[in-house]
Parts: structure tokens; C-alpha cells; sequence
């Protein structure tokens, strides 16, 4: 079954290049083109990876991480007394 999805996911991808990328080349946009296929790639590997089940992280845990040591400071800058 994993097979399967993995295979849809590389289609639906083939399809989406094949239908966009000669629009992007002939309006010679290379900086979309660029930027399309980074998230086509980025959103594939992502797609498979959750396929396989495999444990992708949340964005939001990172950006706890960075800023939990200003959370102690904050938090000491506004405690009264």
C-alpha cells in the first residue's frame, strides 16, 4: 500500500512539472522556477516521508526552542516584587 502512495505522490509531482515548468521557461522566470521546484521537492520528500510514517517534527517546537531562554528573561523583567 505504501508503494502505492509513494507512486501517486511522484505522479501528481511529474504532472504538476510537466504542466507548470514549460509556462515558467517560457515566460522566462528562472527565479520562480527556482523557487517552484524547492517547494515541489521539498513538499515530495515531506509527502513520502509521511507515508512511510516516519516522525516529522513540528515547525513550532523550533521556534520554541530558540526563543525559550528569552521566555526567563521576560518573565523576570515582569514579575513584581
Amino acid at each position: 500500500m505504501v508503494l502505492i502512495v509513494i507512486l501517486l505522490i511522484l505522479g501528481f509531482a511529474a504532472t504538476l512539472s510537466i504542466v507548470e515548468i514549460p509556462k515558467l521557461l517560457r515566460t522566462k522566470s528562472y527565479k520562480e522556477l527556482c523557487v517552484f521546484s524547492l517547494l515541489l521537492a521539498l513538499g515530495v520528500v515531506l509527502s513520502i516521508l509521511k507515508s512511510l510514517e516516519v516522525e516529522i517534527g513540528n515547525p513550532s517546537d523550533l521556534f520554541a526552542w530558540i526563543y525559550s531562554p528569552l521566555e526567563d528573561i521576560m518573565e523576570s523583567l515582569t514579575k513584581k516584587g
